[in-house]
């Protein structure tokens, strides 16, 4: 592991900047391979089967499928290095993709059979805990917030790029090329890993275990922050389309009237949140963020609270800008929290935890808003506010002390 220093103000040097970039677009092609299908795949699915259901398990079975191995690989790189899982993972995700791109080929028996088993194998090769673990490894800790922060831009831009530029795409050249372009564009990142990741020799030793990982009472209270966050932005974005479109009867191809204010904002508020963090800030930001998350959910079902106009959109721009300013925030502060709170050795398998449950809440959020969506507003707005309040409580509760790296059984 690298035990280079450098002060705050310090900038990444040139082997850095390379790895962050291979790290920054192994992360972010990740994210675009859901983001780019998001408005089209029901469509899509609807070609092979009837049935919505397993269109929808089609769907789902992708995040499901990287909850299920974020954790499994997390650890593995701890054991066997980096760079190979990190390889390995990006391949297995091209795989994915192309096996997506090809139901149309074969007998309409296998057609949505072969599908979920691509969106299952795209899923497998969860790659973002163990990114986020070589960041750990390679960037001091005095700019590694910032560092984590460069890898969430991928995440946000590949959430405007694909539901911008997905239907456009697949309304030229069918959905998919969608899959055929993100299987292609995850060959070149395997490329890109092979030449400016460094092989960082593993620890040789076995990972700790996970359960002497989740002792660490920061470590199991950050895991059920990133699961509170992610329950609050799939159930936040179940309902910003249906907010947009019904009051406001925005098109599709109009939502960048409201996203590109909204990036823009956090783009800029998240660098601040990330360089507070590289000074110890971390967890009472992480607080204000969840606070700032409390109010978004306020303002999207009570504009009139903060006077806003219920008939405009800024009465949608600004809880979304609010929200967006939240989660950007989170996204690089609490991964970095995790990894100086996780044991020496060990910080695959803590991150490993901290993202399996960030996507078990993004399994929970978008269900629970479904749930909701027949029953007057207020239900969900109030859920929005329990889960940002519960999120505030415990990083309120984690700023009361900080577990070591020395000492994994210390709870704090």
């Amino acid at each position: 592991m690298s035990t280079a220093t450098a002060s705050p103000s310090a900038t990444f040097t040139s082997p850095q900047k390379k790895l962050l970039l291979a790290l920054a677009s192994a992360v972010g092609l990740r994210m675009l391979g859901l983001f780019l299908v998001l408005p089209v795949f029901t469509l899509y699915g609807l070609q092979f089967t009837n049935s919505r259901f397993l269109v929808g398990f089609a769907f789902g079975s992708y995040g499901l499928a990287m909850a299920m191995t974020e954790l499994p690989l997390g650890r593995l790189s701890d054991r066997i290095g980096r760079r190979k899982v990190l390889i390995l993972g990006m391949a297995i995700f091209s795989l994915g993709s192309f096996l997506c791109a090809v139901p149309s080929w074969l007998p309409p028996t296998l057609r949505l059979p072969d599908l979920i088993l691509g969106r299952l194998v795209q899923g497998i090769g969860a790659i973002t805990a163990t990114a986020f673990a070589a960041v750990a490894d390679h960037i001091p800790a005095s700019r590694r917030s910032t560092a984590m922060a460069i890898l969430g831009i991928p995440i946000g831009a590949s959430f405007v790029l694909g539901i911008l530029v997905g239907p456009v795409i697949a309304g030229h050249y069918g959905t998919a090329s969608l899959f055929w372009l993100t299987g292609a564009l995850g060959l070149a990142n395997v490329v890109l890993l092979l030449r400016y990741l460094p092989a960082t020799p593993p620890h040789g030793e076995h990972p700790a275990p996970i359960v002497r990982v989740l002792a660490i009472r920061q470590v199991l209270t950050l895991d059920l922050g990133g699961f509170l966050m992610n329950t609050f932005m799939t159930a936040f974005w179940f309902f910003f389309p249906l907010l947009v479109t019904e009051r406001y009867h925005l098109g599709m191809t109009q939502y960048y009237h409201l996203l590109l204010p909204m990036v823009l904002a956090s783009g800029v508020t998240m660098f601040g949140f990330s360089r507070g963090a590289d000074r110890g800030w971390g967890r009472p930001l992480a607080a204000v963020a969840f606070a700032i998350m409390l109010v978004s959910a306020l303002l999207m079902f009570r504009p009139s609270v903060a006077g806003l106009p219920a008939g405009r959109l800024i009465s949608v721009l600004i809880p979304g800008m609010l929200f967006l300013i939240a989660f950007t925030g989170l996204e690089p502060v609490l991964p970095n929290l995790v990894s100086q709170s996780a044991p020496e050795g060990a910080t695959g398998t803590a991150l490993g935890t901290f993202h399996t449950l960030q996507y078990l809440g993004s399994a929970t959020g978008a269900p629970v808003a479904g749930a909701l969506a027949h029953l007057p507003s207020d239900y969900i707005m109030i859920t929005l506010m329990t889960t940002s309040l519960l999120g505030c409580l415990l990083m309120l509760s984690a700023h009361r002390g900080a577990a070591t790296r020395t000492d994994p059984n210390l709870a704090v």
